[in-house]
C-alpha cells in the first residue's frame, strides 16, 4: 500500500507539471472551485485530472488529493484517473465539490458485437476478440484490415504487395479450403459485404502485369471505426451459416452521442521508403567479370543503379473532420475525409475522398428506433506494372526488370528516346514512364433500420441494405514500348456490383427469478447480388502525344476487342439462436442457420449449419471466492457446422460456346462451332467445416492483467475442387465436392 501511494504520488506530480504548462488564463469574472478527491477506500487521491468539459481548462489534485480551478459558474468538471470510471459534475454556481472516485472493472461489462445483436463480454460462448481505438494498430492505416494487423491471436495478415491500398489476404485460424474463397465473411453496420473481386482487369498485352486485387475495404475511412470483432469458432460463426467457414469480422462504426455537438480534426503526414536496396553489382563491378569461356559482359558504357530509378520518398498525408452530437431522442454524426498515398515505386498512388452520415431518433418514448447510415467514397488508384499474377512473367514486372537488368545500359539513347535493349530486357524506367493506368471506384454503402418494441422485451427488427460499386480502370500502353508489335494498346475495364440486403428478426429476453436467464432470436435474411462488367481494348496507334483511352477513334477498330460478362445470385437465410444464463455461472448458446444459395445445384439448394457452446464462469463460485486477486476465470467449450460458398459462379449448370476446330472452320461454314463448356453437377452444395474449440479466459487483478487460451481443431469435408470429368463426359474437367473416406 506504501509503495502504491508513493507511485500515486509521483505519478500525481508528473501530470500536476504537465497541465501546469498547458494551462489557460481564465477572466477574473470566474469563480474559484475547490474539493477533495477520494478512492473508494477513503483514501486521498493524487494525480486526478479536473478538466472543465469541452475546454483546455484544468488541474490536477496534489499529493493530499486536493485541487483548486477557477470556472464559469455554470460548466461541467470532468474527473478522471486511470483505472478510475470517469465522473462528471456540473458546477451550478459550488465553490466546493468532494468527488469519491470508484475503481473500474475492466472488460467484463464490456458490451461487444454478435451476429444480429451484442452481448456483455462476461456472458459470451464462443471465442472472439474485439478492436476499439486504444486496440488498434495506431500506424498509416488506408483500410480496416490494416488495423487489425499484429492485434487479434489467430489472425493472420498479410499485405498481398506495396502498392497503394493493395488487397490483404486475412487468415483467421489458418486455412479451411483448397481453391474456394478463404476471405472472412465482413459484416459493416450489420450489411454482409459480398467478397467478389471488384478490382477491373489491367492490360490485355502479353507481359503486361496487371496488378494484385485491391483492398474492398478501403472505402471505409479508418477513423470513422468505433470497433473491431472478430468471430472466431464454428459456436459464434454459425449464425452466419453457410459464410462462416473463414471466420467474420463484425466492423461498426462511429454514431453520435448526446450532448453538444462536437467538432473533431485529426491529420497526419508520414513518409515511407525502401529500407534497404538489395546488393547488386555496380556498373564497374558489372564491367569486371568474366565468363568461364574468358569473355566479357556487354557493356554499353552507362552506369545506371536501376533501384534508385524506379524508387521513391512516398509522401502520405491524411485528413478528417467530424461533427456529431444528440439529444435524448436523436443522435447524429458525420465525417469527411481525405487520403493521399504515394507509393515507393515512382507512378503510384492513391487518393482517396469519403464521407459518412449516421442518424438515429427514437420516438413513442423510445418503443421504436430508427436508425440510417451512409458511407461514399471516391477513389483513384495510380498503378504502375508490378504483378504477382501468373501469364505476365518476370519481364512484366517492373521491379524484377530493374533488377536484373544491365547496370551498363543506359536510360535513354542520344536522340532523347527510351534505351530498349530487348523485349526480354525491358528498359523500367520506359516501363513506368509510357504506361499510365488508372482505376476510379466509387462505392455506396448504406442501410436503414427500425427497431419496434412489440411488448415488454419482444422487439422486432428490420434491416435493409444496399452496397454499390461501379469502377473503371483505363491502362494505355504507348506505342513506343519496344515489345508492343501492335503500335500501342488502350484498355478500359469496367466493373459494376449490386449488392442488396433485407433482414427481418425478433429478440425476445425472458427472466425467470433471479437465476435464469433466456434470449431468443429468430429471423429471416433475403441477399440478391449482381456483378457485371465490360471490356474494351483497341490497338494501333498511328498518332502521338494523346492519351489513347480519350481518343479510341484513332486506333485500329478492325483489332478491337470487346466483351461482357453478368451474374446474378441469391441467398436466403433461416436463423435463430437461445442463449440461456444460469446464476450468471452457466452459459448455454445454441445457434443455428438454414442457408440456400443460387450458387449450388438443384439438388442441394439448402444447407443446414447448427452450434452449441458452454462456458463456465468458475470465478463466481463460492470456493473461489477467497482468492481476491483472481477477477475471472472461465471455461468454454464450443462445437458446429459452417459453410463456404466462395467458388465461381454457374458451375452448377451447363454451358456451351464456340470452339474452332484444326482447320479454323466448323462444317466448312464457320471458324467455330458449338461445344460443351461446362458439365452441368446438380448435386454440387457447400464446402462444410466441422470445428471444436475449448478456450479459457483468465483476469488478475480487476482484470488489469488478462488472457485467453484457445485449443481448437477444424476439417473442412466436401472440398470443393475442379477436377478431371469421369469418361465419357463432355468436358475434361467439372466442379466437384471431393469426399473424404476417413470422415464418417
Amino acid at each position: 500500500m506504501k509503495r502504491t501511494r508513493q507511485l500515486k504520488k509521483i505519478t500525481g506530480l508528473f501530470i500536476l507539471i504537465l497541465v501546469s504548462l498547458f494551462s489557460m488564463h481564465v477572466s477574473a469574472q470566474q469563480i474559484t472551485v475547490n474539493g477533495n478527491v477520494k478512492d473508494s477506500k477513503g483514501e486521498d487521491l493524487p494525480g486526478v485530472t479536473v478538466v472543465e468539459k469541452g475546454t483546455m481548462n484544468g488541474a490536477v489534485t496534489n499529493l493530499d488529493g486536493n485541487y483548486t480551478i477557477s470556472v464559469n459558474g455554470n460548466v461541467t468538471l470532468v474527473f478522471s484517473f486511470i483505472g478510475m470510471t470517469t465522473q462528471e459534475i456540473q458546477v451550478n454556481g459550488q465553490t466546493s465539490i468532494n468527488v469519491v472516485m470508484a475503481d473500474e472493472t475492466i472488460g467484463l461489462e464490456e458490451v461487444v458485437a454478435i451476429g444480429y445483436g451484442v452481448q456483455r463480454k462476461s456472458d459470451l460462448t464462443g471465442a472472439t476478440n474485439r478492436l476499439t481505438a486504444d486496440d488498434m494498430n495506431k500506424s498509416v492505416a488506408t483500410s480496416p484490415v490494416e488495423m487489425m494487423q499484429g492485434r487479434v491471436s489467430g489472425v493472420n495478415i498479410i499485405q498481398n504487395s506495396g502498392e497503394p491500398g493493395s488487397g490483404m489476404s486475412v487468415r483467421i485460424r489458418g486455412s479451411s479450403s483448397i481453391r474456394s474463397g478463404q476471405e472472412p465473411l465482413y459484416v459493416v453496420d450489420g450489411v454482409p459485404l459480398d467478397n467478389a473481386n471488384i478490382t477491373p482487369k489491367g492490360g490485355s498485352a502479353a507481359g503486361y502485369g496487371g496488378g494484385a486485387n485491391k483492398n474492398p475495404l478501403s472505402f471505409l475511412n479508418p477513423n470513422e471505426i468505433e470497433s473491431i470483432d472478430i468471430l472466431k469458432d464454428a459456436s459464434s460463426t454459425a449464425i452466419y451459416g453457410a459464410r462462416g467457414a473463414n471466420g467474420v469480422v463484425l466492423i461498426t462504426t462511429k454514431k453520435g452521442k448526446k450532448g453538444e455537438g462536437t467538432l473533431a480534426y485529426d491529420g497526419y503526414t508520414g513518409l515511407s521508403q525502401v529500407r534497404k536496396k538489395l546488393d547488386l553489382l555496380s556498373a564497374s563491378e558489372f564491367k569486371g567479370y568474366t565468363n568461364s569461356n574468358g569473355s566479357k559482359l556487354l557493356d554499353k558504357g552507362a552506369a545506371t543503379d536501376w533501384q534508385d530509378e524506379i524508387f521513391q520518398a512516398g509522401i502520405t498525408q491524411s485528413h478528417n473532420i467530424s461533427y456529431g452530437g444528440g439529444s435524448e431522442n436523436s443522435t447524429y454524426h458525420a465525417s469527411i475525409g481525405y487520403l493521399d498515398q504515394e507509393g515507393i515505386i515512382k507512378s503510384t498512388e492513391m487518393n482517396k475522398i469519403n464521407g459518412s452520415i449516421k442518424v438515429a431518433q427514437n420516438l413513442f418514448d423510445s418503443r421504436l428506433k430508427l436508425t440510417g447510415n451512409l458511407t461514399a467514397s471516391h477513389i483513384n488508384d495510380y498503378r504502375a506494372p508490378i504483378t504477382e499474377q501468373s501469364g505476365s512473367g518476370f519481364e512484366g514486372d517492373l521491379i524484377l526488370s530493374a533488377l536484373k537488368l544491365n547496370p551498363t545500359f543506359p536510360i535513354k539513347n542520344a536522340d532523347g528516346s527510351y534505351y530498349q535493349h530487348a523485349i526480354d530486357q525491358r528498359n523500367p524506367v520506359a516501363m513506368i514512364d509510357l504506361i499510365d493506368d488508372e482505376t476510379q471506384t466509387d462505392r455506396v454503402l448504406g442501410n436503414m433500420s427500425a427497431e419496434l418494441e412489440i411488448a415488454k422485451d419482444l422487439i422486432y427488427k428490420l434491416n435493409l441494405g444496399v452496397d454499390r460499386t461501379v469502377a473503371e480502370r483505363r491502362v494505355n500502353q504507348n506505342q513506343k514500348l519496344s515489345y508492343l508489335s501492335n503500335k500501342g494498346e488502350a484498355d478500359i475495364n469496367n466493373i459494376t456490383a449490386n449488392n442488396k440486403l433485407i433482414e427481418n428478426y425478433v429478440t425476445y429476453l425472458k427472466t425467470f427469478g433471479e437465476d435464469h436467464s433466456f434470449n431468443f432470436l429468430l429471423g429471416h435474411a433475403y441477399q440478391f447480388i449482381k456483378v457485371t462488367s465490360h471490356d474494351m481494348n483497341v490497338k494501333g496507334f498511328e498518332v502521338e502525344d494523346i492519351k489513347y483511352t480519350d481518343a479510341l477513334q484513332y486506333g485500329n477498330f478492325s483489332q478491337a476487342v470487346v466483351n461482357s460478362s453478368a451474374y446474378e445470385r441469391e441467398l436466403q437465410s433461416f436463423f435463430g439462436r437461445i442463449n440461456y444464463n444460469y446464476k450468471e455461472k452457466y452459459l448455454f448458446t445454441f445457434n443455428g442457420r438454414y442457408d440456400g444459395s443460387s450458387k449450388f445445384g438443384e439438388n442441394k439448394k439448402y444447407g443446414y449449419f447448427p452450434s452449441a457452446a458452454f462456458a463456465w464462469r468458475a470465478s463466481e463460485e463460492e470456493f473461489l471466492q477467497s482468492f481476491e486477486k483472481l477477477s475471472n476465470l472461465k471455461v468454454r467449450f464450443g462445437w458446429g457446422l459452417t459453410g463456404n460458398q466462395e467458388i465461381p459462379d454457374k458451375i452448377s449448370l451447363l454451358a456451351v460456346g464456340t470452339e474452332p476446330n484444326a482447320n479454323g472452320y466448323f462444317n466448312g461454314v464457320s471458324s467455330s462451332g458449338i461445344t460443351f463448356k461446362r458439365t452441368p453437377n446438380p448435386d454440387i452444395q457447400w464446402e462444410t467445416t466441422y470445428q471444436t474449440n475449448l478456450g479459457f479466459d483468465f483476469g488478475f487483478f480487476e482484470n488489469r492483467l488478462s488472457g485467453t487460451l484457445d485449443i481448437f481443431n477444424k476439417k473442412t469435408v466436401d472440398v470443393l475442387l475442379e477436377i478431371p470429368s469421369k469418361a465419357p463426359a463432355a468436358t475434361s474437367t467439372q466442379w466437384q465436392n471431393v469426399p473424404d473416406p476417413k470422415f464418417k
